[in-house]
């Protein structure tokens, strides 16, 4: 699918998918505040698109204005999407939860020519500064405002352009560094990202779309496919009600599910828990982190029989890199409690994936003598149809995570892993949370699994305590709820009876302490301090 197809998709969207029809359901919104859920057909979301793109039209919206948009879930913000792809304009998508600094970092890196949002973002925007020096067009979005005008809508749209090259997204990611980077996104990244998903074969057309991923929600009528568009905490996703995740899923009568192994797993507990089944669901994508093996477990009990799951691996830079179903987790199950790391799958056709030399440095230009062996740990590379255009405003960041293969992008993401002699990618840890010891580096995703699986254990983190390079190996453990002191402390001594002979100390912890909007991420620089105090060592 190459620029053109895409947009053609999106600009004809009742057209599409003639297996539907115009009057077919093409996205269920959950309701806000007392209000019922919302419904669009094909024809209707059609309409308020075409709408909507001339409304932002006559404001002065057009190809390559770069657009900040804050706004919450909802018929808005479909529309406001779809009509500024439909434009040709940039869309800029910030995470809602970063904080008043990090939101003004990153503004000014992005630097909109135009800002929409509700109220409350323009307030935060005049008070804060919010990309002062850029913005020349705002638009206010307030309860009904896009249903108001009802101009005649053209007879046709133009010609989609042949080439495909054009900027048509902005998004920012934050990684495992906890700073968020702009990752600019032409329509060829697109159209690489929606040919991967298409080669998987699990979002067909029909199905019906339920996703914690917010722009997967959004995109999904561009498939063919009906999507949910959920009520969630979008400053603390990982708080996210799964009673409501649930409840919302069977509603809908959902056959397709996006979720963070995080989220699902609490979406399990909560169904394991009430003894019920996500009936209609065929199809589970999880991605942003590895999947566990209890949380595949437990996902797996409370979904019906024959449903499809599958772990994706990637990142905002290069999504998708490679995807691992139910059945070869479950038999890379033993390898992994051996410390052998979490199994991510075959490289998806159009990705190279090669495993480089650990280093925190940058490297300029790509050479052959910068591969491992099969077998040996390294930072995992992609070359691929989606890996993004640099960052915006980071030079060093770019230099830090880009190789130039000849001209060919080659992108370092950070975590590391290892090929095995199939050429199937497993996963040992981020660089940055590698625990580096006299002995030698311990990597995350090697240590932990081989202990997580124990009776009451409901995760564990591997962090460093001393000077980089002398680090001291502590393996945090976190207890299933409702764990007694005498259970604790077995729970513990089972840990210190499994765990690899390198870990210096186990130390049981409350409650890990989580990045509130990556449900899967713990914050192991706090973890670390934590430690340190526990074993006396903070400020040594």
């Amino acid at each position: 699918m190459d620029g053109a197809r895409l947009f053609a998709a999106e600009a004809a969207l009742t057209g599409r998918w003639p297996h539907a029809g115009p009057e077919a359901v093409v996205c269920r919104i959950d309701g806000r505040r007392g209000r019922g859920p919302e419904t669009l057909t094909y024809r209707e979301l059609d309409d308020l698109i075409g709408r909507t793109a001339l409304a932002l039209g006559r404001a002065g919206i057009g190809a390559g204005t770069t657009t900040a948009v804050m706004v919450p879930p909802g018929r808005e913000l479909v529309a406001l999407i779809h009509a500024l792809l439909r434009l040709r304009a940039v869309p800029v998508l910030i995470d809602p939860g970063l904080g008043p600094r990090a939101m003004r970092r990153c503004l000014a890196e992005a630097a909109p020519q135009a800002f929409i949002g509700v109220p409350l973002a323009h307030l935060a925007r005049v008070l804060l500064g919010w990309a002062r020096g850029s913005v020349r067009t705002t638009i206010t979005v307030g309860p009904r405002t896009l249903r108001l005008a009802r101009p005649p809508l053209p007879t046709s749209w133009p010609a989609p352009r042949s080439e495909g090259d054009g900027q048509a997204f902005v998004a920012f990611t934050s990684g495992s560094t906890g700073v968020p980077k702009g990752v600019p996104l032409r329509h060829r990244h697109l159209a690489g990202q929606l040919e991967l998903l298409e080669h998987l074969g699990v979002l067909r057309p029909g199905a019906t779309v339920w996703s914690t991923f917010l722009p997967f929600a959004i995109a999904a009528p561009v498939m063919g496919c009906a999507s949910v568009v959920p009520r969630l905490n979008l400053r603390r996703p990982a708080r996210s009600d799964p009673a409501a995740m649930a409840e919302s899923i069977r509603a809908h009568r959902v056959t397709g599910l996006f979720a963070a192994p995080a989220l699902l797993d609490g979406l399990a507990r909560h169904c394991l828990e009430r003894g019920l089944t996500l009936d209609g669901v065929r199809t589970v994508l999880t991605a942003g982190a590895p999947l566990p093996h209890a949380v595949l477990r437990r996902a797996l009990r409370c979904l019906p029989e024959g449903a499809e799951l599958l772990s994706v691996y990637g990142a905002t830079e290069c999504l998708l890199v490679s995807a691992a179903n139910a059945a070869e987790l479950t038999g890379t199950a033993e390898d992994t409690a051996r410390g052998a790391g979490t199994f991510l799958g075959a490289p998806l056709p159009g990705n190279r994936v090669r495993v480089i030399t650990v280093t925190d440095e940058p490297i300029p230009s790509w050479s052959d003598d910068l591969l491992v062996p099969p077998g040996t740990v390294g930072e995992i590379t992609v070359t691929g149809p989606a890996v993004s255009d640099p960052y915006l405003g980071r030079p060093y960041d770019t230099a830090l995570a880009r190789i130039d293969d000849g001209g060919t992008p080659v992108h370092r993401m950070g975590d590391l892993g290892w090929m095995d002699e199939r050429g199937r990618l497993w996963f040992a840890g981020r660089k940055g949370e590698r625990v580096r010891t006299a002995d030698g580096d311990l990597y995350t995703d090697q240590v932990e699994p081989v202990v997580n699986d124990l009776p009451g254990v409901r995760r564990t983190a591997l962090v460093g305590v001393g000077p980089e390079g002398r680090h001291r190996p502590v393996l945090c453990v976190e207890c299933e709820p409702g764990v007694s002191g005498r259970e604790r402390r077995a729970v513990l001594a089972r840990v210190r009876e499994h765990a690899p002979a390198a870990v210096a100390e186990v130390l049981a912890h409350p409650g890990f302490p989580m990045d509130v909007r990556h449900a899967s991420k713990i914050r192991r620089p706090l973890l670390a301090r934590w430690a340190a105090r526990e074993l006396g060592e903070a400020g040594r």
